[in-house]
C-alpha cells in the first residue's frame, strides 16, 4: 500500500510541474509576466535549473525591464546549451534594441561554444587519462607499446590537445559578468575616493580580472578597463537563477 501512496506522490509532483510549466507560458502569452515568472521559478526549484527555463524567464526578466537579470538568465543559458536560440536572440535582442553591450568572443571562445563546458571537460580528463595510460600499462608491463597502445595514444594524445582550447575558452566565457545596478561607475583605482574613467549600464556584459578591496578589474565591450564594485556585478558562472540584489542581507 505504501508503494502505492508512493508513485501516486510521484505523479502528482510531476503533474504540478508540468501545470506550472503551462501556467507560465499561458500568462507570458497574455502578458502577465509577473505570474509567468511565478510559475517558472517554482518549476526551477522543483525540477531544477535547465536552459529552456533560464531562456524563459530571461524573456520575462526583460519584459518586466530587468535588463541585469534577464542578461544572467541568457548568458548562464548558453553556458548549459551553447546554441540555444531563445537565449541567443534574446541576447542579440539586447545588444541591438536594448543597447546592452557584449564583448566580442575571441576565438578560443567561439571554439568552446561548439561543444560546451561540461563536454569539453569530460573531453579532457578522457583525453589525460587514456594518453597516460597507453604511456605507462606498456612500461609497467615490460613490454613494448604494441599497436593498440599506440593508436590509444595517438587518439588520446589528439583528444586532450583539441580540448585545451575549448576549455580555456569557456573558463573565459564563465569569467565574464553582467552588471546589475543601473549607472555603475568605472573607477581608475579600487577605493572609494578613485578617479572616475567612465559608467557602465546595467545588462552590459565585462570581462572580470582580479578582486581587491571591495571592487573587481573589469573590461568592457569596448576594450576599456577599470575597478568597479564587486556588489555591482554578478558573475555568469553559475546554475541557478539570478541573484535577488534588492533582498536586504541577514544580519
Amino acid at each position: 500500500m505504501s508503494r502505492t501512496w508512493q508513485l501516486l506522490a510521484l505523479w502528482l509532483l510531476g503533474a504540478t510541474a508540468t501545470l506550472s510549466a503551462d501556467s507560465g507560458e499561458a500568462a507570458y502569452e497574455r502578458g502577465d509576466y509577473v505570474g509567468a515568472l511565478q510559475a517558472w521559478r517554482a518549476q526551477a526549484e522543483h525540477d531544477g535549473v535547465t536552459a529552456d527555463l533560464l531562456a524563459a524567464i530571461g524573456n520575462a526578466e526583460w519584459k518586466l525591464g530587468h535588463k541585469g537579470r534577464a542578461m544572467v538568465c541568457w548568458e548562464r543559458a548558453l553556458l548549459l546549451s551553447p546554441r540555444h536560440p531563445v537565449a541567443a536572440a534574446g541576447i542579440k535582442h539586447a545588444q541591438g534594441a536594448g543597447g546592452a553591450d557584449r564583448p566580442t568572443q575571441t576565438w578560443s571562445e567561439n571554439y568552446a561554444a561548439f561543444l560546451g563546458a561540461d563536454l569539453w571537460l569530460i573531453l579532457g580528463v578522457l583525453g589525460f587519462w587514456g594518453t597516460l595510460l597507453a604511456v605507462l600499462v606498456p612500461k609497467l608491463r615490460r613490454q613494448p607499446a604494441g599497436d593498440w597502445a599506440q593508436r590509444i595514444l595517438i587518439t588520446s594524445a589528439t583528444v586532450f590537445a583539441l580540448s585545451i582550447p575549448g576549455l580555456y575558452g569557456a573558463y573565459t566565457l564563465a569569467s565574464r559578468a553582467v552588471v546589475r545596478r543601473p549607472d555603475v561607475v568605472v573607477k581608475l583605482t579600487p577605493t572609494v575616493l578613485g578617479e572616475t574613467l567612465n559608467g557602465t549600464a546595467e545588462g552590459d556584459v565585462l570581462r572580470t580580472g582580479r578582486r581587491f578591496n571591495g571592487h573587481t578589474y573589469v573590461m568592457a565591450a569596448d576594450g576599456k578597463g577599470g575597478w568597479v564594485k564587486s556588489t555591482e556585478l554578478e558573475p555568469i558562472w553559475g546554475g541557478a537563477l539570478p541573484a535577488n540584489l534588492d533582498q536586504k542581507p541577514a544580519p
